[in-house]
């Protein structure tokens, strides 16, 4: 698939949490919920959302006061973008650029920097190449917060062992020993974690300092299943798919219990459980 072809493919996808290449929204949402237990936004903040997508963080975030700025390169994408901030009362804005364009320095300062899964690109590369494209990504995060970043990248020693996910040239990630030379070099603590398997969740900054995403990961849970009822989500299924992909073992299999031998999901959402206890 070329690059372009992806993000078309994208765009054409059923809601928002697809169209930025997420499997469900859900799994966007605990994204959402973690980086905002970690960085803890309030009034007076400026905030770059690098990667927007359809800039779902600010619809999130909403009716939050901090001011919002999304920067996003693909045209199919910045479509969508607008109409999420077109939505919106709060000091939102979009920046139809990379995130390495001049014009998102113009624009700062910020107090947070936040990118979740920018690098899903599009590109194929070399070993090389992924290096050093991953390893600028999360150089240019960490430049442009003042007092806290949050990454969400792939874990590329995972995505290497799934045979089906590597063939995919938009995947791209960064090794745990990447992400310590980074540390190293800048001389800034980088706090590690995966509250999603094979995701990293990068923290940086003052703000963030001292939160432990493992232990915090249930509550963000909890946060986010309040939300998705409250907007009518009671499907037994997509509360079994959150705990899935979190980790959360107990929880998955308590709320696996009241989805129905009849749903569409069961026999998947099943062999996946079973995975979780091998």
């Amino acid at each position: 698939m070329s690059h372009g072809d992806y993000y078309q493919e994208l765009s054409r996808a059923r809601e928002p949490a697809q169209r930025a290449g997420w499997r469900h929204r859900l799994e966007q949402w605990l994204r959402f919920e973690l980086t905002c237990a970690a960085l803890r936004p309030h009034p007076g903040d400026h905030i770059v959302d690098l990667g927007c997508g359809p800039a779902a963080l600010a619809a999130y975030l909403h009716p939050h006061p901090a001011r919002y700025l999304g920067v996003e390169r693909h045209p199919a994408v910045v479509d969508h973008a607008r109409q999420t901030l077109a939505t919106l009362s709060s000091d939102a804005n979009l920046l139809h650029a990379d995130l390495f364009d001049p014009r998102v320095d113009a624009a700062g300062p910020f107090t947070l920097a936040i990118a979740i899964g920018a690098l899903v690109d599009g590109r194929a590369s070399t070993r090389a190449q992924r290096a050093e494209r991953a390893s600028a990504h999360v150089r240019r995060v960490l430049e442009l917060a003042g007092q806290g970043a949050a990454l969400f990248v792939l874990d590329q020693t995972a995505l290497d062992a799934d045979p089906i996910r590597s063939l995919e040239p938009a995947l791209l990630g960064i090794h745990e020993h990447e992400l310590r030379a980074i540390a190293t070099e800048l001389s800034q603590p980088l706090t590690l974690a995966q509250p999603i398997a094979g995701e990293w969740m990068v923290l940086a900054g003052a703000r963030p300092a001292n939160f432990d995403a493992l232990a915090e990961r249930a509550t963000c849970g909890e946060r986010v299943l309040e939300r998705w009822r409250a907007a009518g989500g009671h499907d037994p299924a997509d509360h079994t798919w959150l705990w899935w992909v979190a980790g959360e073992h107990s929880r998955a299999f308590d709320a696996f219990a009241k989805v129905p031998l009849n749903h569409p999901r069961h026999a998947l959402l099943k062999a996946r459980l079973e995975l979780m206890d091998a």
